[in-house]
């Protein structure tokens, strides 16, 4: 009964949103492996690389390694050279090293190996290798069709992607990890692959949040065009805007769908476990979440509405609509799921207590103890972004983002095109378009505490101090004379 009540759930979210999320597993790696394959209309042809998984595992035989890569080398003898020529091939440098280095070329940076190549999302700068693997869940197509696919109002950022990970490059244009990869790929084929399901959230114009979405990707789409650094740090940088932006969407369904309160998140800049801003800043990710969990709710709600008009009056049938509705056996009372739900009302509810004392007694049966919601998707996809921290399995997270996400979030922020902006505006700015509060505004301490997050004025100063000191040491801020600061593209902003 829980995976009939999981998937219409998944399908319900993927049909509003484009990408489901009720599981735990997506990887900045998954939306970019998706991303292309979009972009690109094709996967890699996997036969070299299938070969490489075997000669590099150690589940397989010392025999089934040398002959995986034997059958690598007969089929492509002038790719492999002098390194295929050799008459042991046990102690040959390309089955103990050069193999295994590729391998871990291709698990850099969070790479997803599945089973086979075709069910893995390599940490890879070309479409050469892209894969069928589905794990993003549409979240690559959708972040596709947000930043415009193919039509009019298509952002330079796509273009910037599809000309650093062209498939068809002239070898001689190619980054040298490309260079490395492209003999593993025989060649490409076509995959026809729609930008993602239809989604309400894009199907009617753009929302204030994926506008917003859409202007951040611009921005970064500018600094890339002008820094014109290493391709496969400008690549790194796309994907990471990916993965923010399926973060931010799936943190503000609650409140652009749910009609819920927007959150503000505190950047940690205290470097202490312990400070105030440190666990006002947990508190603001557990906010976020929490309403993230009482979305899924609402939309539990809908969906029991929808099966049956008026359904607080009985509960149990319309779980058994629902059920049916999607082609699953009814349950009866006597299941534990049904004593359940008639456990959890009591006589003091009214309407509105019992669809919420149901839907939160059906979110639990859906999500287990691991917590697979969207509350548990955001936390990992905060984590895996460079967002949120720590990595470790403490369930409590604060907004600390990495040194290669934060230049993100900066960038995406402000317009390199013009002179750079002072430190306050920049804090104004970082408010708007990704909810982010570093406590040098003098409304920080008002909105923190209107979430529960009551931090000493003193404490939010300090913070907004060291935080410049951050953006500073980075070359993405500047001090000026009288006390103020600047915020840009400067002379010392690296690649």
């Amino acid at each position: 009964m829980s995976q009939a009540l999981r998937k219409a759930l998944s399908d319900e979210l993927l049909r509003r949103h484009g990408y489901r999320t009720m599981e735990a597993k997506i990887k900045p790696v998954h939306i970019a492996n998706a991303l292309m394959r979009v972009e690109h209309q094709c996967v890699g042809r996997m036969t070299v690389l299938q070969q490489l998984f075997i000669a590099t595992h150690r589940k397989h035989t010392t025999e089934e390694r040398v002959t995986a890569t034997q059958t690598m080398i007969a089929a492509q003898k002038e790719r492999w050279g002098a390194l295929g020529q050799v008459n042991d091939i046990r102690t040959s440098a390309l089955l103990t090293k050069v193999l295994p280095l590729i391998r871990t070329l291709l698990g850099a940076d969070g790479a997803a190996f599945g089973t086979s190549p075709d069910m893995s999302s390599f940490s890879s700068p070309t479409a050469l290798t892209v894969t069928g693997d589905p794990s993003d869940d549409g979240a690559g197509g959708f972040v596709h069709r947000l930043w415009g696919e193919r039509g009019s109002d298509r952002l330079d950022i796509l273009n910037l992607l599809a000309e650093l990970t062209d498939p068809n490059k002239d070898a001689a244009k190619m980054d040298d990890l490309s260079a490395l990869l492209a003999p593993l790929v025989d060649s490409t084929r076509e995959r026809k692959v729609a930008s993602g399901t239809a989604s309400e959230d894009l199907a009617t114009g753009y929302s204030p949040v994926e506008k917003d979405l859409r202007l951040a990707a611009t921005l970064l789409a500018a600094y890339e065009r002008k820094l014109n650094p290493n391709p496969i740090a400008t690549l790194q940088r796309i994907v990471l805007l990916a993965g923010l932006s399926v973060f931010m969407h799936a943190a503000t369904r609650p409140r652009e769908r749910g009609g819920l309160e927007r959150r503000f998140l505190l950047l940690d800049a205290s470097g202490e476990h312990f400070s105030p801003v440190a666990q006002a800043s947990t508190r603001c990710v557990a906010q976020l979440i929490k309403d993230a969990s009482e979305y899924l709710g609402l939309v539990i709600n809908d969906l029991l509405e929808r099966a049956l008009p008026d359904w607080h009056r009985d509960p149990l049938a319309a779980v058994n609509a629902l059920l049916e509705s999607h082609g699953q056996a009814p349950i009866d009372g006597r299941q534990r799921i049904a004593r359940r739900i008639k456990e959890s009302i009591t006589d003091e509810d009214d309407d509105e207590g019992v669809r919420r004392e149901v839907c939160d007694e059906l979110l639990r049966e859906v999500e287990g103890n691991q917590r697979r919601g969207l509350d548990g998707y955001l936390r990992m996809l905060g984590i895996r972004s460079g967002f949120l921290y720590p990595v470790q399995k403490n369930p409590n997270k604060r907004l600390n983002p990495s040194d290669r996400t934060l230049e993100v979030l900066v960038m995406s922020t402000i317009d390199v095109g013009a002179p750079p902006v002072e430190y306050r505006d920049f804090l104004e700015y970082l408010a708007d378009r990704w909810s982010i509060v570093v406590g040098g505004r003098p409304s920080d301490a008002d909105l923190l505490s209107g979430g529960g997050a009551n931090v000493p004025a003193r404490a939010l100063r300090d913070n907004s101090e060291r935080f410049l000191d951050r953006l500073e040491s980075l070359g993405l801020a500047k001090r000026l004379a009288d006390t103020v600061a600047v915020v840009g593209l400067l002379e010392t902003a690296h690649a």
